[in-house]
């Protein structure tokens, strides 16, 4: 446990990750059923108890820990192939009526891995540096894949670039590196990908010739924000949502009904308040005590940003469908248990800077 620091504590950054969740709670609860919802707040209770814990303990004990943590996660992402599919996809492990996603936790556990790799090291500024992080990164990739879950794949990669540029990767390895992901395209649509996301893809390059099919997703979610106005149509009034013509309308998709029921002036504010949480995680990790700090907080403020980012760029048409939740709206235990595990995390790293138990230049040995 650590002393917690009150003057050092970023407040921001809490209280800007508590104001996306409570915008969202009116919306998802006039899109998802009253059972879903209820179970949606007992999970954010213990999602707050998770943050809490997170504060509460030494972010440094999860360094020290983290290739164990890594492993045990790999391990359930293998044990997850061997279940039976629930929603054609292998993607929950069930404890009784609890079910949990590898692949969400596994972006937690590789955040620590990538930050305990390249703190004790310092040679990410040569290729060679960057062979251990990116295989602790794309060999589960392929595994979240085999589920499938593109979805949560395409949350992943931006995490290592982001923590290789923190950590002093030198940024024609990294352009090499995004032009390999794009060249890996072909083989990923021959080999890998199911006829429906093919599909997908196909709808939103020409969404006239599958509106009632694969681009009907998208369409209703454009016409629920387009209807929405500047000042939206209040909750629960939305004639898209209303009419539960949206498919997804309380998970992937629930950006369109904020934007439909609460307008632009609620879509906006939320995407404002996404803006300087991240902000705020840079700020925690540009003034974080160790290199261990500042690459976790990174991992964080990268992981909530692009996946922000991707929901909506989704919702909004201007990416394929894809199943990405809506960090700290959608509904989802395991998303947000996860999330607010990071943000107790980087809040840990900003109150305690170098108090920690193991300095930079400690051993890690376990």
């Amino acid at each position: 446990m650590v002393k917690l620091d009150l003057w050092k504590f970023d407040w921001f950054f809490m209280i800007a990750a508590l104001a996306i969740a409570a915008l969202g709670l009116p919306f998802l609860k006039s899109s998802a059923t009253a059972a879903d919802f209820n179970r949606q707040l007992v999970w954010f209770a213990i999602s707050i108890f998770a943050m809490l814990f997170f504060i509460a303990v030494d972010f440094m004990i999860w360094i020290k820990y983290a290739y164990w943590i890594y492993a045990g996660t790999v391990l359930f992402l293998v044990l997850v192939l061997f279940l039976p599919p629930i929603n054609n996809a292998r993607s929950f492990i069930r404890f009784g009526p609890i079910g949990m996603q590898p692949s969400e936790l596994f972006k937690l556990a590789l955040i620590v891995a990538l930050a305990r790799h390249l703190g004790k090291r310092d040679d990410q500024r040569r290729p060679r540096g960057l062979i251990i992080p990116f295989i602790l990164t794309l060999a589960p990739l392929f595994l979240i894949l085999r589920q499938p879950d593109l979805g949560t794949a395409l949350t992943i990669p931006p995490i290592l670039l982001a923590m290789l540029w923190a950590s002093g990767a030198r940024f024609p390895h990294l352009a090499a590196t995004i032009l390999l992901g794009l060249a890996s395209a072909w083989p990923l649509w021959r080999y890998i990908m199911r006829p429906y996301q093919k599909a997908r893809i196909l709808a939103f390059l020409n969404p006239e010739n599958y509106e009632t099919a694969e681009a009907y997703q998208m369409l209703m979610s454009l016409a629920a924000i387009g209807s929405g106005g500047f000042m939206g149509h209040g909750l629960g009034n939305g004639v898209i949502t209303d009419l539960d013509l949206l498919p997804e309308k309380h998970n992937d998709f629930i950006f369109g009904v904020i934007a439909e029921e609460g307008g632009l002036a609620a879509a906006g504010s939320l995407i404002l308040l996404y803006l300087i949480l991240v902000l705020v995680g840079l700020h925690i990790a540009a003034t974080a005590g160790s290199k261990f700090g500042r690459l976790a907080a990174t991992g964080v403020a990268a992981s909530i940003g692009w996946q922000a980012t991707l929901n909506i760029f989704v919702v909004t048409g201007m990416f394929p469908t894809t199943g990405v939740t809506l960090p700290l709206v959608s509904y989802g235990g395991s998303s947000l248990l996860v999330t607010f595990s990071m943000i107790g995390m980087a809040l840990n790293v900003s109150q305690s800077g170098t108090q920690t138990r193991f300095g930079e230049g400690a051993s890690l040995r376990v």
